[in-house]
C-alpha cells in the first residue's frame, strides 16, 4: 500500500471513529455540542520555499549583474471546520487551503523566474477543551494531516518544472473561543504542522527531483455555528 492511500485509509477510519463517538454519546446520555465553522488566516512561506529562494538569489549575486531578488511570500489561508466536543474532548476534521498573496518573481543573469505554489490541508485533530463558563474555552490538541503541495517554475528564457504530492504529516494545535450568541462562537488559533514528501520527480520530464516541505505555522481566525442535538 502506497502512502496516499494509507493516509486515505486513516483519515476514514478517524472519520469513522468520530461518526462512532457521536452515535454512541449522544444517544446514551445525551451530551456533547456538534459546530461547523469557517476560518482565515495567514502563514509564513507555503511549501517551505524559503531555502530555494534563498539559493536561487545567493546564485543571481555571485554570477554578478543585475539582480532582481526573490521575496519569500507570505499566504492567505481560508478553510472550514466539523468538530464534535463533549465533556473535555473535542473531535475536529478541517480543510485548509493556502496561496501566496503576492507574486512570487525574480531575475538574475538574464534569466526571469517565476514560482506558483498552493497547499491543501485536511488536519484530524483530538483535543482537550479547558473550559471558563459554556463555550468560553481554551483548547488544545494534535493529529494527523494529509495535504497536497504544488510546486511550478517557470523560467524565461529556459522552461518549466512542476512538482507535486500527497504528503503525510502531523500537527499540534492550540486555540481560544469565546460566544457571539447562543449558538455562534468567534475563535483564534495556531497551528504548527510538520511533514515532507519523498523526492519527487518533475512532472515535466526533466528528470530533476525535490523535496516538498510542508513544515510551517499558521495562524486562523474562525466564525462557528453549534448545532442543537
Amino acid at each position: 500500500m502506497d502512502m496516499k492511500k494509507a493516509l486515505l485509509h486513516t483519515c476514514f477510519i478517524f472519520t469513522a471513529i468520530i461518526l462512532f463517538i457521536i452515535g454512541s454519546t449522544t444517544g446514551a446520555f445525551a451530551i456533547g455540542e456538534f459546530s461547523i465553522g469557517i476560518n482565515g488566516g495567514v502563514t509564513y512561506d507555503p511549501n517551505h520555499l524559503g531555502p530555494y529562494i534563498d539559493h536561487q538569489n545567493r546564485e543571481w549575486k555571485a554570477a554578478g549583474g543585475d539582480v532582481n531578488q526573490m521575496d519569500t511570500p507570505y499566504a492567505a489561508v481560508a478553510g472550514f471546520s466539523m468538530r464534535y466536543q463533549f465533556n473535555y474532548f473535542l473531535f475536529r476534521i478541517g480543510f485548509h487551503y493556502a496561496t501566496p498573496m503576492q507574486d512570487i518573481k525574480g531575475e538574475g543573469g538574464g534569466v526571469k523566474y517565476t514560482i506558483d505554489t498552493y497547499q491543501a490541508s485536511l488536519p484530524a485533530t483530538i483535543g482537550l477543551i479547558l473550559p471558563l463558563r459554556k463555550r468560553t474555552y481554551f483548547f488544545l490538541g494534535g493529529g494527523l494531516t494529509y495535504h497536497y503541495a504544488y510546486m511550478n517554475i517557470k523560467t524565461d528564457p529556459g522552461g518549466e518544472t512542476r512538482f507535486a504530492d500527497a504528503i503525510a504529516g502531523y500537527h499540534f494545535m492550540v486555540g481560544a473561543e469565546v460566544p457571539v450568541t447562543d449558538d455562534i462562537t468567534i475563535s483564534s488559533e495556531w497551528i504548527h504542522q510538520e511533514g515532507r514528501s519523498i523526492p519527487i520527480e518533475d512532472d515535466k520530464g526533466s528528470g530533476e527531483k525535490y523535496t516538498i516541505n510542508v513544515k510551517g505555522d499558521i495562524l486562523l481566525f474562525g466564525i462557528n455555528y453549534y448545532i442543537s442535538m
